[in-house]
């Protein structure tokens, strides 16, 4: 079914074994001062290992400190950091993988590049033109020019930023420059790849009309072009997990056919998409957070083992540590990003004994099985509260989560479930040597609930409950509660009741905006530093905002103010761990990354 993934292609004269990419991915997994590190180095290798065709190094400086671009970003502007390059090629050239870098100045946006003067544009130039010497005798197969994303080429290229009226004014001149220093240094052979802005995403911007016309110059330059977005909100391009799968493929679609292959990104999780787009859309598809979340996908799809591809689940944490926090990433579904270690048998077989089936205690049970320990998982529920987390709209994704322990953890025959609730005797029955408490988190009501009026939010996402037509007030306004205003507004008038300033707060920003716009456009009216006083059973609810209270009329009550850990009993004299929200209320990650960390120590 996947035969097509797996043609090989050509790119300049570089020979690629399949159709797969994994697109340069800031990590900040290097050193403050630019070099490289071993946590680098293996997180790259770990890609490598599972069969990508092309390998592009994520986006690494060539004019310091003016053209940097995050905070741990890679040098390659002096010949300084050689021997960095150098080695890292020497430790992934048994691979199948191809390698490449993105070579990245990030340019003046606000400012455009109207006020630079000729001298410095062919400063900056030459710096392409060093960092690519660099790479090509370091033992890379090709380099590629970041021209999208609102960084320099995509500066020239766009009107927006780009007002000249000497020859630097021609959208593609600079692009072209680059491209003929980078040859005069490395040789016409050595490819050079472009992720180029083919639209703008911006009015005033490049248009995708405008975008086909530049591609079409490029491809007499270029040996590869990626099709992505230019200077437009970053949503478009760090999509949150509510788009749909290979949406941008398109861009790709419409700048074809080229003389020179031509790429789609964008949110391509399943092998089933992929094809779709190179028999259509493209020559090669590129899969980041796809192979962030699962390096071995390439793999999997080879051997027919899709069922146990762990899919990116758009949870949105990589792009939270690295674009809100600007630190290392990690991710929700794979806990071994940022660590990157094997996981390695146990010295001594244990009997461990977890309780709870939600992510954290999924997690361990998988690891701890690896490992060769006698397992026994309890659960009431396989997939905690991930079942009802699903539900809001545009949240379907992380049932892939479920699915995906469900297939892995079947494969384990020292790993024996049992689907009960567990009590303390029956823990014991099993005479374990670690138990883990993974018992996740209760829905949180500061009073009682009330027949008819007062109902709590896990009750409404799973469909125990049901309103349509109705006037409802949602009380909370963290994730929970402006993800269940979201889910009942599409049949209801809805009113979100918020203690804090802000509404989901402590969201990463872009899935925030993301939400916060739904929440708009389906006129949930939306009530900040507000406090619920007092309730009646008439259908008034006391609401004091700023001082001043008010009464809003509604036909029931959502209580969603979040959870609190549930521990259901302690063991004795048996070591035990607590792991995930039965710790502290939190997310994804915490609980698959306390669920790895606990089982990889056992």
């Amino acid at each position: 079914m996947y035969d097509e993934l797996f043609e090989p292609i050509k790119i300049g004269k570089i020979t690629v074994a399949n159709r797969m990419i994994f697109p340069p991915i800031s990590t900040n997994f290097g050193k403050e001062d630019g070099h490289l590190s071993e946590l680098f180095l293996r997180h790259y290798k770990t890609r490598a290992k599972g069969g990508v065709g092309l390998l592009i190094i994520e986006n690494s400086c060539v004019s310091f400190p003016e053209g940097k671009h995050g905070a741990y970003e890679p040098r390659i502007d002096s010949w300084e950091f050689y021997d960095d390059w150098k080695k890292f090629a020497g430790r992934l050239k048994g691979y199948e993988s191809k390698l490449s870098v993105e070579l990245t100045h990030e340019g003046w946006k606000k400012k455009g590049v109207g006020f630079l003067s000729e001298e410095k544009i062919k400063e900056i130039i030459e710096k392409y033109g060093t960092a690519a010497e660099i790479a090509c005798k370091a033992g890379f197969d090709m380099v590629e020019v970041q021209g999208a994303h609102g960084l320099i080429v995509n500066q020239f290229l766009s009107p927006l930023t780009n007002n000249r009226e000497d020859k630097w004014g021609n959208p593609v001149e600079f692009a072209i420059a680059i491209r003929k220093e980078i040859e005069k240094r490395c040789g016409r052979d050595f490819p050079v790849t472009i992720r180029l802005a083919v639209d703008d995403f911006k009015e005033g911007g490049i248009t995708l009309e405008e975008g086909k016309k530049i591609a079409h110059i490029l491809q007499e330059h270029y040996d590869m072009i990626q099709a992505d977005i230019g200077l437009g909100p970053k949503e478009y391009r760090l999509e949150s997990i509510s788009f749909e799968q290979g949406w941008r493929s398109y861009l790709a679609e419409k700048i074809r056919p080229l003389k020179v292959p031509v790429a789609a990104v964008g949110m391509i999780r399943e092998p089933d998409i992929a094809v779709d787009i190179l028999r259509h859309k493209a020559d090669m598809v590129v899969l980041g957070r796809t192979l962030i979340a699962d390096p071995y996908w390439p793999i999997k799809v080879r051997e027919g083992r899709v069922n146990e591809i762990r899919r990116c689940i758009g949870c949105s944490e990589c792009i939270k540590a690295r674009h809100d926090e600007d630190t290392r990433i990690r991710c929700g579904a794979n806990p071994q990003v940022g660590r990157e270690i094997d996981i390695e048998p146990a010295m001594e077989k244990r009997t461990v004994v977890i309780v709870g089936g939600g992510p954290a205690g999924l997690e361990a049970a998988r690891v701890s099985s690896i490992r060769g320990h006698n397992v026994h998982l309890f659960y009431d529920e396989f997939g905690g509260t991930l079942n009802i987390a699903k539900v809001p709209p545009g949240k379907k994704k992380l049932g892939w989560l479920i699915e995906y322990y469900k297939n892995e953890l079947a494969k384990y025959d020292n790993l024996e479930m049992h689907h009960k609730r567990a009590l303390k005797q029956d823990v014991l029955a099993l005479d374990p040597d670690v138990v883990i408490i993974a018992t996740g988190a209760r829905p949180f009501i500061p009073c009682p609930p009330m027949h008819n009026f007062v109902y709590l939010y896990d009750d409404v996402l799973r469909g125990e409950v049901k309103f349509n037509g109705k006037k409802l007030a949602v009380g909370g306004g963290g994730l929970v509660g402006c993800e269940t205003a979201n889910f009942l507004a599409e049949n209801n008038e809805v009113i979100l009741i918020g203690r804090a300033p802000e509404i989901a707060f402590k969201v990463e920003t872009l899935t925030r905006k993301h939400l916060i716009n739904e929440l708009e456009e389906k006129d949930v009216k939306i009530m900040t530093s507000a406090e619920i006083v007092d309730i009646s059973r008439s259908g008034e609810i006391v609401v004091e905002q700023e001082g001043t209270q008010m009464i809003v009329e509604t036909d029931a009550l959502i209580a969603a103010f979040g959870s609190r850990s549930f521990v259901p009993f302690q063991i004795e004299n048996i070591p035990t761990y607590i792991i995930g929200d039965a710790k502290g209320v939190r997310n994804i990650y915490s609980a698959t990354s306390e669920g790895f960390e606990v089982a990889i120590q056992i």
